[in-house]
């Protein structure tokens, strides 16, 4: 069945996740920020927050306009079209939006949160979830909206086919993944106000929370204001790769068979039906506190089922509908499981109320070096579980709809158990954002020290918002896997048609593998060396002010929360540049000197290392901070104890790899994904010689 006219539904789709955007921002807005202690410290947390856009603002403002320089003379040497240029900024300027506003709503909705846990938990959880809704889901309709439009644009004022215009949105990733980047590269921030904060802890005996700690404001804003960006960019490229790999495989997968537009409608119009069914799964399931905080996870796994379930039921009506096939829905299918088990497993061994970290706790007494280890040995286990299930996935989706006989169609398959596990995004990373909005509410009560009940049902929320984001990490680890894959295997598909046969492990393939090994460790070593430099800058700026106020130490001055902001942003700016730099260069690198085996090379080995790396570093690291939080509730010696101190110190330990290492590397291997697809979509379209030809 031949159907061209249903693109309105993924215009559609994007509009309701707008609305129910709106919706649920109108719910927390009207929400009080507290009594005037809270409200001071709420607007020095917006005017920090303001200082952290204008830093990465200048970052991303500087890239765009070094990159529109470069394509500019690439225009009048006649190597670019501008249809590429505008592509490459529609996708930047949709991802530095969604970043911004993530960062924005995440400042705003802090304080609110805060202030409604102190009367009750499940106000305080259903203000963070209702912030986190209004996040993800502007994320998920912008990335539904931009690709309709597109694809809406390409075939009607174009006049472009399925597959040319398949292979022509391909580059619209590049400015998106990219500006994802940037944003990681912002996480220098977050990571150098919390070692900063601890130098000052250890010198000047002032916990990193406390409101006479002058790079306090600066860790709100990086492990709240900044990790939410950070999700918020990461959510939008996840979607939108998700949607551009379907889109493309499936044209060149069912274009022979007079199916292309079907094969492009059927991930437009299951995305939109995933939205729709995430809004019902929320209205469905609230979030509802029956007699203590262990009840309130259940609400979002209830939701997050139901909607799984539901889009599953919808696929099988659409892919009769538009294939004549039941095949399609099966692929859908496996992507919803393998992401629903993935977000499981990924609150199972790192929230308080489980075993793993309560284990962990139970041994703590030992000191921070065994608690160390048994951090990363709990961690670099449990990391091999999403990598397991997204290879399921994968497989399943692979060899259901055409595996070897056919690979075009199980490759189609493949990305559609990716558009599947992103179907549930909006929900799922609506939970996830519950954790910098907790972690800002539980940090707000404490610098205003507003009671003991208060703070404790905040130290509740936060803890319930980190392992509902370490679930998320886990859930974008599983689709950066499935989505990522399926540019290495188009790059084996092109290589077959142009009669070069599938890469045999020559030099180049195995150039491409160690180069992209090599790469991977002298990127994580100059952001980590970029850390400790902005970390002791940032200190230097607080010991200053310690030494020019006496009274600040007592707590009879106010400190200058704005100048470490500053410090540290300008700081991470000039030491994120190196690591950005080789993130966008060492793609084209590749290419380049070791042609198109060396680059799925290169590929393969950063995809492997980013799919493996980023999730151990985020378990090992999180299943301390549960065990963390499962003594500060009490138990093994509570706050003071030998237990608590051992397990404080390791999670600080740490921290570098979780915040800072694991994301930036994650957003490494996304962009780089993103501009080898555009190169090769540049190539088909335009018969460039270049990278791949």
């Amino acid at each position: 069945m031949l159907i061209e006219h249903l693109f309105w539904i993924g215009f559609a789709g994007g509009a309701l996740a707008f609305l129910f955007a709106l919706v649920q921002l109108g719910r927390v807005l009207p929400l009080p920020e507290g009594g005037s202690p809270a409200q001071g410290l709420a607007a020095a947390l917006r005017k920090g927050t303001n200082a952290y856009l204008k830093w990465q603002l200048l970052l991303s403002g500087g890239f765009l306009l070094l990159v529109l320089g470069l394509f500019t003379g690439l225009y009048y040497g006649r190597v670019l079209e501008p249809l590429t240029i505008a592509a490459f900024l529609s996708g930047s300027l949709c991802s530095l939006f969604v970043g911004v506003a993530g960062a924005k709503l995440t400042a705003v909705a802090g304080p609110r949160a805060a202030d409604a846990a102190g009367d009750r938990l499940d106000k305080g959880f259903n203000a963070a979830l209702c912030a986190g809704s209004a996040v993800s889901f502007l994320a998920v309709g912008l990335a539904l909206l931009h690709v309709t439009g597109w694809s809406f644009f390409l075939k009607y004022s174009l006049q472009q086919g399925p597959e040319e215009m398949a292979l022509t949105l391909l580059p619209l990733g590049v400015g998106s993944g990219l500006m994802t980047l940037l944003f990681h590269m912002g996480n220098l921030f977050a990571g150098s106000a919390g070692l900063a904060g601890e130098m000052i802890d250890r010198e000047m005996g002032l916990p990193p929370d406390s409101p006479q700690n002058p790079a306090a404001i600066a860790l709100r804003i990086g492990h709240g204001v900044g990790a939410a960006a950070n999700t918020a960019a990461g959510l939008h490229w996840g979607f939108e790769s998700a949607l551009l790999a379907s889109l493309a495989l499936g044209a060149a997968a069912f274009s022979p068979h007079d199916l292309g537009w079907n094969a492009i409608l059927f991930p437009l119009v299951t995305a939109s039906a995933g939205v729709l069914c995430a809004i019902l799964a929320s209205f469905a399931v609230p979030a509802r506190e029956r007699g203590d905080r262990y009840s309130l996870p259940w609400s979002l796994r209830l939701s997050q089922l139901l909607s799984s379930l539901l889009i599953a039921v919808v696929s099988f009506p659409l892919s009769y509908f538009l294939t004549g096939s039941w095949d399609l829905c099966w692929a859908v299918t496996a992507g919803l499981a393998a992401g629903l088990l993935s977000g499981l497993l990924g609150e199972y061994f790192t929230a308080d109320t489980y075993k793993p970290a309560r284990s962990l706790a139970q041994t703590a007494d030992a000191g921070a070096a065994p608690t160390v280890a048994g951090g990363l040995g709990t961690g670099f286990t449990a990391s091999l579980l999403p990598g397991l299930l997204a290879a399921g996935a994968l497989a399943a989706a692979f060899f259901t709809l055409g595996g070897i006989a056919d690979p075009s169609r199980g490759l189609y398959g493949a990305a559609l158990a990716g558009l599947g596990m992103a179907s549930t995004m909006g929900l799922s990373l609506a939970a996830a954002l519950c954790g910098p909005v907790g972690d800002n509410a539980a940090h707000t009560l404490s610098l205003i020290d507003d009671g003991e009940v208060p703070r404790r049902r905040a130290d509740s929320l936060a803890a319930l918002g980190a392992a509902a984001s370490n679930g998320g990490k886990c859930l974008d680890s599983s689709l950066t896997a499935l989505t990522g894959l399926s540019l290495p295997a188009g790059l084996v598909l092109l290589l077959r048609r142009e009669g070069q046969g599938l890469p045999q492990p020559d030099l180049p393939l195995l150039c491409g593998l160690l180069l992209g090994g090599l790469t991977v460790l002298l990127f994580l070593g100059l952001l980590l060396r970029g850390l400790r430099r902005t970390a002791h800058s940032t200190a230097e700026q607080a010991r200053q002010q310690f030494r020019a106020s006496e009274g600040l130490l007592e707590g009879i001055e106010d400190p200058d929360y704005a100048a470490c902001v500053k410090r540290c942003g300008t700081r991470s700016l000039l030491c994120s540049l190196p690591p950005f730099l080789l993130a966008v260069l060492s793609p084209l690198g590749a290419g380049l000197l070791l042609g198109p085996q060396g680059l799925l090379g290169f590929l393969g080995s950063l995809l492997l290392l980013a799919v493996l790396l980023d999730p151990a570093f985020s378990l090992s690291a999180g299943v301390l901070s549960g065990a963390r939080r499962y003594v500060e509730s009490g138990k093994r010696g509570g706050r003071g104890s030998d237990c608590h101190r051992a397990t404080l110190q390791a999670e600080r330990a740490l921290s570098p790899l979780r915040t800072v290492a694991g994301p930036a590397l994650t957003a490494f291997c996304k962009a780089a994904l993103s501009l080898a697809l555009a190169c090769w979509a540049a190539i088909q379209v335009f018969n460039l010689p270049g990278l791949l030809g």
